[in-house]
């Protein structure tokens, strides 16, 4: 149990329990196995009575147990409107924010909870259909830092032959049993309709997502040999090369595994794929990052710094006034041409430049190279030259 979590005998133990059996037989195991314990219960208010009615039961169960216990009350709903999230995701948002100050005020290193092997599977369901990678089909892990799931091993039905063999009571949570909870969707049933199909699909299941993560664990490691690789990072902008990125044998699951910690989904990693070697200056958004798909690198920003301090030129203008005024005018070079003086008007090539441009602060690092030399010079260095020397 708590061997595989990587937890000593005797370690004081945070356990979150709703008052269901899952969490009820929890804390009864770790008790009887010599874990000193500390109860958290959240109400989330969504059952009306019912809610508070579990909370008296847990109230009772830690008094009879003689278990410390702390409890707290959500405004889930409200939580929920306010940051446009889910029920199920506000509750867990709240839940684990708790948990986490009552790991310092109790001097607990570790938080227990009520997932069992059962929960790993549905786990698996739920990020098959959304697509979150081979990562999201190895369930739930035994122990993620502090966190730990002591009953992984054990199914939802042998979950229940504990309670009942130890005479637990325990609260069922009527919310359970609606199905219009993706997750409760494929308890009630999708699970039930593989297990007619394979008696043993509980153990199947567990024998394939131990097997995905030893091969995830594999696939991470190429992953990040890759990045290490493949992308550069300055102080504010991450630089992917599309010349690697195009000529990479899996190029799409490489591109997608190196955006995902930014919030863009795999569908958009499609579309990025197919516009590598479309014109220049197409953009694509999460909901914290923007990337640009340059001439030659896909340019990723964080979205505050991209609206707060870039700006764009696209092709065609003839002006700007912000955040500067620009004029700008595209001619043929005639074969006498000679440079401007004017230390306000700058030559491109216009054959080397590709829309849209892009206007940012001069940030730690920036280079160019000024004409006539063979080397990069720091724009710093530039910008703060002695008034006795000049470049030309």
């Amino acid at each position: 149990m708590t061997d595989r979590c990587g937890v000593p005998t005797g370690e004081r133990i945070l356990v979150g329990i709703s008052g269901g059996a899952d969490s009820v037989a929890l804390l009864h195991l770790l008790l009887q196995n010599g874990f000193p314990c500390v109860a958290a219960h959240c109400n989330f208010s969504l059952r009306g009575e019912e809610s508070d009615e579990d909370e008296r039961f847990v109230k009772d169960l830690c008094h009879r147990w003689k278990v410390e216990w702390h409890t707290i009350k959500f405004d889930t709903r409200a939580h929920s409107k306010a940051h446009k999230l889910s029920i199920e995701m506000a509750a867990r948002e709240l839940r684990y924010q708790w948990f986490e100050q009552l790991l310092d005020q109790t001097d607990t290193k570790f938080l227990a909870t009520g997932h069992h092997g059962s929960d790993a599977i549905e786990t698996f369901f739920l990020n098959l259909v959304r697509g979150t990678g081979i990562k999201g089909l190895t369930g739930i892990s035994w122990r993620n830092k502090h966190i730990i799931r002591p009953l992984l091993a054990a199914s939802a039905g042998e979950v229940l032959d504990y309670c009942q063999s130890n005479e637990l009571v325990f609260r069922t949570d009527s919310s359970n049993l609606e199905t219009h909870y993706q997750r409760n969707k494929i308890r009630h049933q999708i699970v039930p309709l593989l297990e007619e199909l394979n008696p043993s699909f509980f153990e199947t299941m567990q024998n394939n997502m131990t097997h995905l993560r030893e091969a995830g664990q594999v696939f991470a490691s190429e992953i990040q040999r890759v990045k290490e690789e493949m992308v550069a990072e300055t102080e504010n902008a991450l630089l992917i090369p599309i010349r690697l990125i195009s000529e990479h044998p899996q190029k799409y699951t490489m591109l997608y595994e190196i955006l995902r910690p930014y919030g863009f989904p795999g569908q958009i990693t499609g579309s990025i794929i197919e516009s590598l070697n479309g014109i220049p200056g197409k953009q694509f958004f999460s909901a914290t990052h923007r990337l640009v798909i340059d001439r030659f690198n896909l340019i990723l920003v964080p979205q505050d710094l991209a609206e707060a301090e870039t700006y764009t030129i696209e092709g065609g203008q003839a002006a700007i006034d912000h955040p500067l005024q620009i004029t700008l005018r595209t001619f043929e070079k005639p074969g006498d041409y000679r440079f401007s003086k004017d230390l306000w008007k700058a030559h491109l090539d216009a054959d080397l430049i590709d829309f849209p441009l892009t206007i940012r602060k001069m940030q730690p690092g920036d280079k160019f190279q000024p004409l006539g030399m063979q080397q990069f010079k720091k724009i710093s260095d530039f910008f703060c030259r002695p008034k006795n020397v000049a470049y030309r």
